[in-house]
């Protein structure tokens, strides 16, 4: 018998065959996805590793501040501002006044290398590097590539002046011979750590013998945030011969918050002696408001010192410019401004707050100022009025005066011991400001004072607040009330006893010194100067804890043939709450004394 079953085992075959085939391309199929897929998984998680790092590299911030002990150790200190963790790996030491001096890199100690988010830390404290004197560029880099870089000044005994800059300014820069020139100092931090008891040395003078008398400074010293200014100022009366050039200079000294050493840069300024129009000192110019350009107007101010966040209508503070019109021709006035700046790096603080209400800057006007006072925006008073402008006629001048609720700082508890303050005017003949003026912020509430001329004794009300005396006649006795105030509502703040009042009479006026009168509350004295100008000064004779005290006395004016405006200077200095703050209001009184 024929068997049938072979052609079907070979047809059986061929399909096991196949089937392995197919098997074993499917398997290389898999295989070559599955590495694809792995490559794929790895590009994938590359790229999220860099994109981490960049992001972590975009949030990484820290700031550094370099300085040198008393050996001349060098000393970095990196504050980390972000919230992750940075680690330093090197820093770099460049000198930048020696070209043929290396840059030297140094690694930094694992144990000193990682900063956590929000604080500081000493990134040598496991080695010691000596520096010479000399101007470097320090450069700190983290593990993520983050560079910072300082500059560092060494100079001998330790001395560094990195983080303290100072600027010297004379103020006039030309003095009458025998009269006083006005020094101020703007200290700033420009590191990133506190600097405590930031005190200025003794001011230099180039020649010597030029200084004849000399005041202390406003403050003794101060204590400085980052970003923090501070105006030391200075009297000096200076005499000698005309063209005289003297040459003043001081520095500011100051520890950091690692208890370094820190100085700043030496600045200077100069003044020239000059005699006055007549070539004659002891002659009495006429002419008070001087200008380069006769057709602006001039701005006076004035100004309270120190400010706390007043809440109710009860607890405002004085403002107010003089606007003085010293030409032959009518100016009108449509505006005038008066600005705080915080010289802190941030835009918080808010020391007028724009809008009204009781809570808010809610300005009150002082007659006879028209009644469109307002805070547009933050930390602006504003008086405006396009439709019917005040009119200033020609030798004259017209009072813009406001009383104003303080807001406040950003923190809590903060100061600010110097508020840059600014005044603009807008007048038919153009937009002026002037700058220059400063305040004082307490963050609670505090003694609002203010110094002013009053039609009354001891007065406190807005009705007899005035800040200038226009019509007197040439030659005619003239009374004065010149009143120190704490503005504040309540008694749990105080102008301190050890305070003064300083009134500064100008020059040609003459004080019948007999009519001085403090009214019990101020022990009076009083000066003449060979300008012919003079001085009243009152010393406290008791805490005030609100309302207003008076110096009072009698005054002939110069004579003139024309209108003429002179400057009466009222000020303050002392403290606030047992010497917990400075004291220093100003009003610049501005004296019309008209031909009879």
């Amino acid at each position: 018998m024929k068997s049938c079953y072979f052609p079907q085992n070979r047809r059986g075959l061929s399909s096991v065959v196949g089937a392995l085939f197919f098997t074993v391309l499917m398997v290389a199929g898999f295989s070559v996805l599955s590495l694809a897929l792995d490559a794929q998984t790895d590009i994938v998680t590359t790229q999220r590793m860099v994109t981490d790092v960049e992001i972590k590299k975009f949030q990484e911030r820290f700031g550094i501040a370099v300085s040198t002990d008393a050996n001349n150790h060098l000393d970095i200190a990196v504050t980390n501002l972000g919230q992750n963790p940075v680690e330093i790996s090197s820093m770099w030491i460049i000198n930048k006044t020696l070209s043929d001096a290396p840059a030297a890199r140094y690694t930094i100690d694992y144990a000193d290398s990682f900063v956590t988010g929000g604080s500081t830390t000493q990134i040598l404290n496991s080695q010691i590097l000596q520096m010479t004197p000399d101007t470097y560029d320090i450069k700190v880099v983290s593990s993520l590539g983050t560079i910072e870089i300082a500059e560092l000044e060494v100079g001998p005994g330790g001395s560094s002046s990195n983080a303290l800059r100072s600027v010297l300014v004379t103020d006039p820069p030309d003095v009458v011979l025998g009269q006083n020139v006005t020094i101020g100092m703007v200290v700033t931090n420009i590191g990133q750590l506190p600097i405590d008891d930031v005190t200025p040395s003794t001011i230099s003078a180039n020649p010597p013998a030029a200084v004849t008398a000399s005041s202390t400074p406003n403050l003794a010293s101060v204590d400085l945030i980052p970003g923090e200014s501070f105006l030391f100022l200075w009297d000096y009366t200076i005499d000698g011969t005309a063209d005289t050039q003297v040459d003043f200079s001081n520095f500011a000294t100051g520890l950091d918050a690692n208890n370094n050493f820190v100085q700043s840069n030496t600045a200077s300024d100069t003044s020239v002696l000059r005699e006055d129009e007549s070539g004659d000192t002891s002659s009495t110019p006429t002419i008070v408001l001087t200008q380069d350009l006769l057709s602006r107007p001039e701005i006076f101010l004035t100004v309270p010192s120190p400010l706390g966040d007043g809440t109710s209508e009860t607890h405002k503070a004085l403002w107010g410019a003089n606007i003085v019109n010293p030409t032959d021709q009518d100016m009108y006035v449509s505006k005038v401004v008066i600005s705080l700046i915080s010289p802190r790096t941030n835009n918080n603080d808010i020391m007028f707050r724009a809008g009204s209400g009781s809570d808010l800057c809610n300005p009150e006007t002082v007659s006879p100022t028209p009644d469109n006072w307002s805070c547009p925006e933050h930390n602006q008073l504003v008086w405006t009025d396009t439709t019917n402008p005040v009119r200033i006629p020609p030798f004259s001048v017209f009072p813009f005066n406001a009383l104003v609720n303080a807001d406040r700082l950003a923190g809590s508890s903060d100061t600010l011991s110097s508020v840059i303050v600014h005044g603009n005017v807008y007048t038919t003949v153009g937009q002026f400001g002037k700058a220059g003026y400063g305040s004082s912020f307490d963050n609670g509430q505090t003694a609002l004072a203010n110094v002013y001329l009053s039609e009354v004794v001891d007065s406190v009300s807005k009705d007899d607040m005035i800040s200038n005396k226009t019509g007197i006649v040439s030659g005619t006795s003239t009374s004065f009330n010149v009143v120190l105030a704490d503005l504040e509502a309540g008694t749990s703040h105080k102008i301190d006893d050890t305070s003064r009042l300083i009134i500064n009479i100008p020059k040609g006026w003459v004080v019948n010194e007999p009519s001085i009168d403090g009214h019990g509350d101020f022990t009076t004295s009083y000066q003449q100067f060979g300008d012919t100008s003079s001085q009243i000064i009152g010393d406290v004779s008791a805490d005030l804890t609100n309302g207003g005290i008076t110096i009072s006395f009698d005054a002939t004016a110069p004579t003139v043939t024309t209108e003429q405006m002179y400057v009466m200077y009222l000020l303050a200095e002392g403290s606030v709450d047992d010497n917990s703050f400075t004291m220093g209001p100003l009003q610049e009184a501005i004296l019309q004394v008209v031909p009879p």
